[in-house]
């Protein structure tokens, strides 16, 4: 019983909260015509039904429990724009209908209430006026019977609106403000993609960020470390070199080597992480130092201007012209490759093509798998197209927007 009573009292508080913009409504009906009219001439004039939408929305959200987005508005297209947009001809429905239906439902909401009282309790105090001149809300009570049956009959059937009724047209009312206030299925997912590339950039730009950091941290930090350990024992093998047979000697002589190993995987790992040359000369430079690198003519196109992609995005390019002029070098046999890189502004396309044997298969297990892995990581594509005898061509497309 506590939780019907709980029901109907928050449905009928949706229906009467929703006076508050159902009567700037009724009143908007009342010119609605003329807004059609001028629609076309001044789209400016939408703007107050806008603002009132904007204020359902939020009712609707507090009792929904969650925020209601609004619907995307068409932009540009001059004056005819709010006429070809959806989105204000469904707030314009809404105006009419929560105008009309809002305002009559949330005044029978509220007035079903006292009037649950006022029938049930006609049985008291009927008899007070002239005989035959009482009338019990929707009926005329002339007798005792029918004041003990009538009235309370009555008031069973405003009760039952009450606990039945007044829940259903509120589920009603929030849900019409959804579908005509809020975005469609085609404008969340276009709101949803909009999230997702924003916060694939975020993440992107941290990821970058974290690269630098670990990459400065191992080269500023532990390689110095061993570079300076590696000196003292340099030191220590020079100082026992006059007695190269003395125990210390070899042990100090294998600590040397040990680090300078360490040291060499450190600088791969380092490069493996972030190349440092991306930090020093960005892409442009590290792509014209691997070019000159090689051991055929690499032809490269870069412009001048290319801006700075995310660091993960720069890596990733960088490590696609790396892998794929060392596949050219060791399996193509050719005598001339080209890199492109290109930048629209959204997307870094790298295209490496060579003039050798082709035949490269992706499948075969080869560092070309490792390049989409990579690329696909990113939310990017590559292609590779390798007929034999005709020479190889990768292109690969990142996100950089």
């Amino acid at each position: 019983m506590r939780t019907v009573i709980s029901r109907s009292t928050r449905a009928t508080a949706v229906l009467a909260s929703g006076l508050q913009t159902a009567l700037p409504a009724l009143a908007g009906v009342l010119v609605l015509p003329f807004l059609v009219v001028l629609l076309p001439f001044a789209p400016s004039v939408t703007m107050p039904v806008r603002a009132l939408a904007r204020l359902e929305r939020e009712r609707v959200g507090r009792h929904l429990g969650f925020p209601l987005p609004e619907a995307a508005h068409a932009e540009g297209g001059g004056r005819l724009r709010a006429v070809r947009d959806p989105a204000t001809w469904r707030d314009l429905l809404w105006l009419a209908g929560h105008g009309l239906g809002g305002t009559f439902l949330g005044l029978l909401g509220i007035a079903l209430w006292p009037a649950i009282v006022a029938s049930a309790t006609v049985p008291v105090y009927w008899w007070l006026f002239p005989p035959e001149s009482f009338t019990g809300m929707l009926v005329i009570i002339r007798t005792w019977p029918q004041a003990l049956t009538l009235p309370l009959l009555q008031a069973a059937c405003y009760a039952a609106m009450v606990v039945w009724l007044v829940p259903l047209i509120a589920r009603g009312q929030l849900r019409l403000a959804r579908t005509l206030l809020g975005p469609n299925e085609a404008e969340l997912l276009a709101q949803q993609v909009e999230r997702l590339t924003e916060t694939r950039a975020e993440a992107l730009e941290s990821h970058g960020a974290e690269l630098r950091r670990i990459e400065r941290d191992l080269h500023d930090g532990i390689q110095a470390q061993l570079v300076a350990v590696s000196v003292r024992l340099g030191l220590a093998a020079r100082t026992l070199s006059a007695e190269p047979d003395h125990p210390a000697a070899r042990l100090v002589q294998d600590a040397q080597s040990g680090i300078e190993d360490s040291l060499g995987n450190l600088r791969s790992i380092i490069r493996g992480i972030y190349p440092p040359i991306l930090a020093d000369r960005g892409l442009a430079g590290a792509v014209h130092a691997l070019a000159g690198g090689q051991r055929i003519p690499v032809t490269v196109r870069v412009p001048d201007d290319l801006p700075r992609p995310p660091a993960a995005i720069e890596a990733a390019a960088y490590f696609v012209v790396a892998e794929s002029l060392t596949n050219v070098t060791k399996h193509s046999t050719a005598e001339h490759a080209e890199v492109i890189v290109e930048d629209d502004g959204h997307t870094l396309r790298v295209t490496v093509r060579d003039d050798g044997k082709g035949g490269a298969d992706a499948e075969s297990g080869s560092g070309l798998s490792g390049i989409q892995r990579r690329v696909a990581a990113l939310d990017g594509t590559a292609r590779i197209d390798s007929p034999v005898n005709t020479g190889t061509t990768i292109e690969v497309l990142l996100p950089c927007g």
